[in-house]
């Protein structure tokens, strides 16, 4: 059938499969007793995303490593909580995220690729959705989200700028976007030579003269006092470092000829800012430097709360539980020095590398710099909350059993290639299915925690974090999510309470795939990666975007277009590998499946890996982390054992079997899995504009497609 009335028909003639679901319950009374005997009832959620900030980043998970930045106080939360040291993410952060608020893995939700601009509703979080701060709030929970959202809009969705509300949360301050703005090379339009500041001010010990903007936007500028700035300081304080017309660092405020365009975005330095606090949305223009000001409008937030997050007993413990996510952009790109104030002690720049943010030996320092200064502000965090404490020296005092609130800190996805530290492997890091692209530090600390230090190998999934939010505050999520729903979260607080807990997921699962909607085309975009060159034909349709990520752009602009990577490889770099545009991981506790769609002029190549992770055995000094390394591919070697044989199959239809479990359900737009006049209802109100009710992902709801 076609065309509205048909539809209409169709839906009152029951042609759908209703699928019916369970009313949500009360929520659930989860009291348990401390490791100090006091009782926690319903305790606050601290959640701390850290963005593309692996495995390999934190010395306690990869001891291996030859050096890593300085995590002083993630170091405190390991030593008195939890560590997952076998947690997968998806390869990309949206996926990851809708995975935490939602227990789905991607083929439910459709959220399959990092949201761009041209991603459709389909490839967004649906307002549908039965997201984490919807679950809590059948507990009394108040939600925040500060930072990063990258869950949904402001481009192709009706809600926009609402879109956090929307999905559930009491307030939002922060970035939609999937990171930091682009750098500012040209210092607000004062110069057009973009090779002259790529850090987005002169970086170095030179000092000179600083715009600033005053009382009703009035630009001046200032030498303080004869004293100068140097770059960094001047963007730390919110102003854009003054050039000459030549494009040199002003000495002096007489040398300062061009006034500067405040409008400009700066990557961590300014940024636009979107406050959503459930009435209406106000957007503005941030200039402070963002890992800082996410910190600040967090404890804020907190702080508003009378519910005491300190220790000891509230006067007003009757008032209302929170969850607060503070979701930082570090690690995430562009690759920018942080103010100088939030470097290690004794830190000093070295001598043998000039300073910058462009070559490799840069970009690793540089990114290490902000790991250590999200630390930092972490450690700010959680002192401002009333979570901990200061030593005289210096050092974090965190006591967890005295307080009431967990802290969850996590990363969404693995490392970016750029950053990654040995002995992982940067060829199969963030945007692929590996174990260096999914395998992210957890740590769990609080009240609930039963022998604090120790660490967890079992195998846990983005999903099961939805779980743990709703048993923390005393609910069974299943008891509230629509059956329609399918959920795909296990329990972990079991793995908390109880240190010698058997392993609950039997299989491991991510994905990633194409979220590109008809008619958008994706150039070719190509990676030096330590030497090695990888072409993606899926994730950059601009070459700004590519530029940022460290790639060369084959599309529109450059010396030679190109319309796709194997264009690419047959006319320039012959050995380059392509990146497939769809990928499927899954695992038991010793073997790894890996399937991948891959390019035309890859079609020879088998599409499926398997790998021995042997997580029981000593490591061989060939493969010390059991990685699933190219080398490693049992597929690639003569013939299975019986027993590689038998996890091979088994895994096989493991994953068949998840992807089967989803099946499309054409017109159904609110997700309960049935078509009927609710959603024709979604229909005329969206009609001719993006939203879940287009049916066909054309990008207008009009209600273009056929029911069988």
């Amino acid at each position: 059938m076609k065309a509205t009335d048909s539809l209409k028909s169709a839906w009152r003639g029951g042609v759908a499969i209703a699928i019916s679901f369970l009313v949500p319950t009360a929520a659930l009374t989860l009291t348990v007793s401390t490791a100090n005997g006091k009782d926690v009832d319903h305790p606050n959620i601290l959640f701390i995303i850290m963005d593309d900030t692996g495995i390999d980043q934190l010395r306690a998970f990869n001891p291996d490593a030859p050096t890593t930045a300085p995590t002083p106080v993630l170091d405190t939360l390991i030593k008195g909580g939890v560590s997952f040291t076998n947690c997968w993410t998806m390869p990309e952060c949206s996926p990851s995220r809708s995975c935490l608020f939602t227990g789905r893995y991607p083929l439910r939700t459709g959220v399959k690729s990092a949201i761009l601009s041209y991603d459709l509703p389909s490839s967004q979080v649906s307002p549908y959705e039965t997201t984490t701060p919807k679950v809590l709030a059948r507990a009394g929970y108040q939600s925040a989200m500060v930072g990063k959202f990258h869950l949904a809009g402001p481009d192709n969705n009706p809600a926009a700028y609402q879109t956090p509300a929307r999905l559930g949360w009491d307030y939002y301050n922060g970035n939609l976007q999937g990171g930091p703005p682009f750098i500012d090379t040209t210092l607000g339009g004062q110069t057009a030579d973009t090779t002259l500041y790529p850090s987005g001010f002169p970086f170095g010990p030179e000092r000179g003269a600083c715009w600033f903007q005053g009382i009703r936007d009035a630009v001046y500028c200032d030498d303080n006092r004869g004293n100068g700035y140097t770059g960094q300081q001047c963007v730390k304080l919110g102003g854009i470092p003054a050039l000459t017309a030549s494009g040199a660092f002003a000495k002096t405020i007489s040398e300062a000829t061009i006034k500067p365009n405040f409008d400009n975005y700066n990557g961590y330095y300014v940024w636009p800012r979107v406050v959503n606090n459930g009435k209406g949305v106000t957007q503005s223009t941030s200039r402070e430097y963002m890992t800082t000001a996410q910190t600040d409008d967090a404890l804020q937030w907190i702080k508003t709360k009378s519910r005491k997050s300190l220790r000891g007993s509230s006067k007003q413990a009757a008032n209302k539980p929170w969850m607060c996510t503070v979701s930082y952009d570090a690690i995430h790109t562009p690759y920018q020095a942080p103010p100088a104030n939030l470097y290690p002690p004794g830190f000093v720049w070295p001598a043998d590398v000039p300073m910058g943010n462009t070559t490799a030996a840069q970009i690793k320092i540089v990114s290490d710099l902000t790991l250590y200064a999200m630390d930092q502000e972490i450690g700010r965090l959680l002192v401002g909350a009333g979570l901990a404490t200061r030593k005289p020296n210096g050092k974090l005092d965190y006591q967890p059993e005295a307080t009431n609130t967990m802290i969850i800190v996590m990363g969404d996805n693995g490392t970016y290639f750029s950053s990654v530290n040995a002995p992982y492997n940067l060829l199969r890091a963030k945007a692929t299915p590996y174990q260096t692209g999914v395998s992210v530090p957890l740590i769990i600390s609080g009240p609930l925690v039963r022998k604090p230090g120790r660490s967890v190998e079992h195998m846990v999934n983005a999903v099961d974090l939805f779980s743990l939010f709703g048993e923390i505050a005393g609910l069974d999520v299943r008891d509230v999510v629509p059956e329609s729903h399918v959920l795909d979260c296990e329990p972990m607080l079991p793995y908390l309470r109880n240190p010698e807990a058997e392993s609950i997921r039997k299989y491991n699962y991510t994905e990633l795939g194409s979220t590109v909607p008809p008619g958008v085309q994706i150039w070719p975009s190509v990676f030096n990666i330590g030497g090695s060159y990888v072409g993606n034909d899926f994730l950059f349709p601009t070459e700004q975007l590519c530029v940022d990520a460290g790639g060369d752009w084959f599309g529109p602009g450059a010396p030679v277009t190109y319309e796709t990577s194997c264009d690419v490889r047959a006319n320039v770099y012959p050995s380059m590998t392509i990146q497939p545009s769809e990928v499927w991981a899954v695992r038991n506790d010793r073997y790894k499946l890996v399937k991948s769609v891959r390019a035309s002029c890859d079609s020879n190549i088998d599409p499926y890996e398997f790998y021995d992770l042997r997580p029981k055995e000593r490591p061989s000094l060939l493969n010390p982390l059991h990685l699933d390394n190219s080398p490693n591919d049992l597929l690639k070697r003569p013939a299975l054992n019986p027993n590689q044989n038998a996890n091979y199959v088994e895994l096989k239809a493991v994953l068949n079997g998840i992807l089967k479990s989803h099946s499309e359900c054409p017109g159904d737009g609110n997700l309960d899995r049935v078509v009927d006049d609710k959603d024709l209802e979604g229909v005329q109100k969206h009609f001719g504009e993006p939203s879940v009710f287009d049916f066909n992902n054309d990008g207008t709801t009009d209600v273009r497609i056929s029911i069988s």
